[in-house]
């Protein structure tokens, strides 16, 4: 049963999910804004601000 499992999976495998949030995370320091989906942007949003709060 699942029961209430962190994260999305956006029909990814590990590595490319990773991979995906690497690079969003990436492109909103580097231009300090992005285009994308709301989902996306929740889960980089969790990968961005632990990398903020080291």
């Amino acid at each position: 049963m699942r029961h209430k499992i962190a994260g999305r999976k956006f029909h990814r495998n590990t590595k490319q999910r990773k991979a995906l949030l690497r690079g969003l995370v990436v492109s909103l320091f580097e231009h300090l804004k992005i285009e994308t989906t709301l989902a996306k942007a929740k889960e980089a949003r969790r990968v961005a601000e632990r990398i903020i709060t080291l």
